[in-house]
């Protein structure tokens, strides 16, 4: 009987992996084991809507973890803390192993909280930080206290190595609650989740890559910040692996890559405005109209470049309406507007986003119209120097199909690498991001880490996998594969 070890490493990416591999032994094993599977994440990569997605085997629009905000409807910066285990529960490649009579050990799932009966043992801490659920509740002994993430991100740039050290012993303390239940409890399957690289290369991106525009140099002291917690999880990947019996099937994997956040801008309703599907409001000329949102993004960039955007968020935390005074654009009159590009991401910008049109306001014959109309005009747009603007644009029925899907915009779009979503009107159609160091580094979608180590089963070269394949090559390595267990993916085996 095979049994099954999963490791889930947030925003671990496939190209760092590789310009890191001679400093990662254990990785470098496992990618040298693992047949060469390019894995894809979904759209948006987002860590809730990925991690779903590879829980259940059901693409977005089925399982419903999308979060696309509606700047109108906006209500916290944080989505994760008002999202619980609830919209997974019952759902998991590790609950349809448990029914056909699996023992799973699932330690720290990202939206596993609170916990839920499985057969075997499971533990989460609270996406708030408030505590270590366990089931059965013997188990927390266990975990203790090893789980629980440092309180908050850094104030300061004085702060900046207290932190790292903080977050390198949660990583080192969750590892070692792994290890503990790895040996302790009897399981056929077993599943660790750790999210602090995320964090890292969130925060610590411009330090690190030469080509950030707010690279400090070779000098600065957080130069390997990312380097260092690469190795870190090297190490961890040893640890829970190199003792295991040799037919021990092994899955390393992460939930989407990581870059830099774009710097470049492309102002998409400039060009729904100049083309007459977004409406300014009237009674104030054209320059008056923007200058809010010029001084909205003047106190952002203040805020990212003198290091106090821990104190930015916090305050962002506790009063989510300050939020909406940064993202929703003052100068659009929505009554009027029949398209609009989306907030995906508060004040960050992303090179992936949506349009929302007003379908209430507009026949269905010129709803398709309209969307129609759109997708060929961003499809079109160039950059200055000719290059296409975007990679794609599409509606959303041509990317995915479900019940949720009415939780995508009508049109969703994917700009070339370096270029982010922006939506300021009156301005240039390109532009540069003030926040681009709120937080500099940036999910992308086409470099997650797959690395599968699966004696006595047949694997091959693979271009186009997806999340959703995850579950059900899981279940099929544990044998019990098929009968619409996992979802709508297919196994990789």
């Amino acid at each position: 009987m095979t049994r099954l070890v999963v490791i889930g490493i947030d925003s671990m990416d496939a190209l760092l992996v590789d310009a890191y591999l001679d400093d990662l032994p254990n990785l470098r094993r496992l990618k040298e084991a693992s047949p060469p599977i390019a894995m894809h994440s979904v759209f948006p990569p987002d860590s809730d809507t990925a991690w779903a997605t590879i829980y259940t085997g059901l693409n977005p629009a089925e399982h419903g973890v999308v979060h696309f905000v509606d700047p109108l409807e906006k209500t916290s910066i944080y989505q994760t803390d008002y999202l619980d285990s609830s919209l997974v529960r019952g759902r998991t490649f590790w609950d349809a192993a448990g029914e056909a009579g699996k023992r799973v050990c699932i330690v720290n799932p990202h939206i596993g909280y609170p916990v839920w009966a499985v057969n075997g043992t499971m533990v989460s801490r609270s996406p708030k930080n408030t505590g270590v659920q366990a089931y059965p509740e013997t188990a927390a002994v266990i975990a203790g206290d090893g789980l629980l993430m440092p309180d908050r991100i850094p104030d300061s740039k004085g702060e900046y190595q207290e932190y790292l050290e903080r977050l390198e012993s949660v990583v080192r303390k969750e590892a070692a609650v792994a290890g503990d239940l790895m040996r302790s409890t009897r399981w056929d399957l077993f599943f660790f989740y750790s999210s602090a690289l995320d964090f890292v290369q969130h925060i610590f991106w411009n330090y690190c890559d030469p080509k950030d525009p707010m690279y400090p140099g070779d000098d600065n002291p957080f130069r390997d910040t990312i380097r260092h917690f690469y190795r870190t999880y090297d190490e961890i990947v040893g640890s829970l692996t190199t003792d295991l019996p040799p037919d021990t099937a092994v899955i390393v994997m992460s939930d989407h890559g990581h870059t830099m956040r774009p710097s470049d801008l492309v102002n998409i309703n400039e060009i729904l405005r100049m083309k007459g599907y977004l409406v300014a409001n009237n009674g104030i000329s054209a320059p008056i109209k923007n200058v809010g949102e010029k001084a909205k993004r003047a106190a952002v960039n203040i805020i990212q470049r003198t290091a106090l955007r821990g104190t930015a968020l916090r305050i962002l935390r506790k009063h989510p309406g300050i939020k909406e005074y940064y993202t929703v654009p003052s100068s659009i009159d929505f009554g009027r507007t029949v398209a609009h590009c989306t907030d995906l991401s508060g004040m960050k910008a992303y090179n992936y986003g949506g349009i929302l049109i007003a379908r209430e306001k507009l026949g269905e014959k010129r709803y398709d119209e309209v969307k129609r109309e759109i997708i060929d005009l961003l499809s079109s747009y160039a950059l200055p120097d000719g290059v296409p603007a975007f990679e794609w644009v599409r509606e959303r029925e041509a990317l995915y199909l479900g019940r949720h899907l009415e939780k995508y915009p009508d049109i969703l779009f994917k700009l070339r690498e370096g270029y982010g979503a922006g939506w300021a009107i009156h301005e240039s159609v390109f532009s540069t991001s003030n926040t681009h160091s709120f937080y500099p580094g940036s999910h992308r979608g086409d470099t997650p880490v797959f690395f599968l180590r699966a004696p006595g089963t047949s694997t091959q070269a693979l271009t186009e996998a997806g999340l959703e394949d995850v579950s059900p090559t899981i279940l099929e390595i544990l044998g019990i594969g098929g009968d619409g267990r996992g979802g709508s993916g297919k196994s990789l085996i």
